[in-house]
């Protein structure tokens, strides 16, 4: 009779961590590295306090019991910290520390039998969970908070001082059947879950300024927030698609670029490089009162006689540069007659071969150009990155010198802004003269039900030129 017993302790416990298991993911909680982890910590409770020996509640039934603990532990979870969800799996000797303070926590939740002491953290007053938000100083335990309920994401995003995203970060493929995306932090190597149903179905090109330029199946593109959510509609692209009829939505545009105006910090200049001519046009948003200059409301098709190719396009010193053909560097003025808005400052590097794609990156006071090397794999339809050339322009010669080393900086290229960050040798002692890059050719895209994307991404090193793999986990 004992083992009998035994056998279906056992079954109800299998059972209550497939319930676990669905309500965690059911519930959404946006927690470490993913919802697995509070399943699991779920799962150590169930083994820990079921037993007889652990809880004074003999009168409820197991499964009260379970789903009262289950409660209370997504509670603690949120008014604790998310980093207890880590350590609690990784090292024994928390696990007798936090087991008193939970039991204590639980006890306290149902000494009295009013309802004002069985707290609902869901469903404070905004005002209060302003107050908690507000007081937050990581980015982890605010995607935490932001993930309780609608009034708590409100209050995340209403507050003016929030935690920031650790920079530079990499927006990992679109999943299924959900607006959750995950951010992955080159920084600290940690994934960060945001709702952003903004970008759902939509390219996204991104930018060091913390806002992304969109464009969906309809042609509608938006400057969008990744961290406070909030949209921005930009001008029709009407005049873009009659230059390129034939192009269809996802390769219409090859790169979004957002900038700074030169001429007025409060604008953003957006700068699209679209057809197969790879042409140039802008249009400026100013965050603000409206504007009345030349690209306010409008997409501004850059005149081109001579028929450059643009690849890339950097505000440096005040001045916008762009890259053209094979690596032919031009000064490109929005304020210039249309005539004059291109001028041509130098030829490409005399030496150098053939290449895939170029970027042009301003580091410490410098203009560099980025030759990405490469081949096609037909049968993968996928394209692998093999190696990099970088070169520095030397105004005084108007000539373009070949460097090896980035002066400790590292370079990020790809689909986005192209810009360079120095990351602290303290924390990431092998992450100089190195240049991060991801996967932005899209021809493959054409071809319907074919999987694409995240297949050509990677880590250059300068000093031993290998290529490294990014380990998401």
């Amino acid at each position: 009779m004992r083992s009998v017993s035994s056998l279906l302790d056992i079954f109800k416990i299998c059972v209550y961590f497939e319930v676990a298991i669905f309500i965690t993911l059911i519930r959404g909680y946006v927690i470490s590295s993913s919802s697995f982890r509070l399943t699991l910590f779920v799962s150590l409770l169930v083994l820990t306090f079921l037993s007889p020996a652990h809880h004074a509640e003999k009168d409820k039934s197991l499964i009260e019991l379970f789903f009262t603990i289950l409660t209370s532990a997504s509670s603690f979870v949120i008014s604790e910290s998310p980093l207890i969800v880590i350590l609690i799996l990784t090292d024994p000797s928390v696990i007798s520390t936090i087991q008193p303070r939970l039991q204590r926590f639980i006890a306290n939740r149902h000494s009295s039998s009013s309802p004002s002491n069985n707290i609902d953290w869901s469903l404070l007053p905004l005002d209060l969970v302003q107050e908690i938000v507000n007081r937050m100083t990581t980015f982890k335990d605010y995607i935490a908070a932001t993930g309780v309920s609608q009034v708590w994401r409100s209050a995340g995003l209403s507050i003016s001082r929030r935690p920031q995203l650790p920079l530079p970060g990499l927006m990992l493929s679109e999943p299924l059947l959900t607006d959750m995306r995950t951010l992955f932090s080159l920084y600290d190597s940690n994934h960060h879950q945001l709702q952003l149903s903004e970008v759902r179905g939509k390219r996204c090109w991104g930018s060091q300024h913390g806002w992304a330029v969109t464009l969906g199946t309809r042609y509608v593109t938006q400057l969008v927030h990744l961290i406070k959510g909030k949209r921005i509609n930009l001008p029709p692209l009407d005049t873009i698609r009659r230059l390129a009829p034939r192009e269809e939505w996802f390769c219409l545009v090859h790169k979004f670029i957002l900038l700074k105006d030169p001429s007025d910090e409060s604008t953003f200049l957006v700068i699209a490089i679209f057809g197969p001519m790879n042409s140039l046009a802008f249009t400026r948003v100013r965050l603000g009162a409206a504007l009345n200059r030349r690209g306010e409301g409008e997409w501004v098709v850059v005149a081109n006689p001579e028929n450059l190719k643009f690849k890339d396009v950097v505000h440096f010193n005040g001045q916008i540069y762009a890259l053209c053909d094979n690596g032919k560097l031009v000064r490109f003025e929005p304020v210039a007659p249309f005539a004059n808005m291109v001028q041509v400052i130098a030829d490409h590097p005399q030496d150098v071969g053939a290449h895939r794609k170029i970027y042009l990156v301003e580091s410490l006071g410098n203009l560099y150009a980025v030759f990405r090397n490469g081949f096609l794999i037909p049968s993968e339809r996928m394209h692998e990155t093999t190696s990099f050339f970088v070169y520095k322009f030397n105004f005084n010669a108007s000539a373009w010198e070949e460097v090896t080393r980035l002066e400790g900086q590292t370079f990020f290229v790809g689909d986005g802004n192209s810009f360079s960050w120095r990351f602290p040798t303290s924390i990431i002692p092998s992450r100089s003269d190195c240049i991060y890059f991801t996967d932005d050719h899209w021809v493959w895209r054409k071809f319907p039900r074919k999987a694409y994307g995240g297949h050509d991404v990677g880590l250059f090193d300068m000093a031993t030129r290998g290529i490294l793999p990014l380990k998401f986990g």
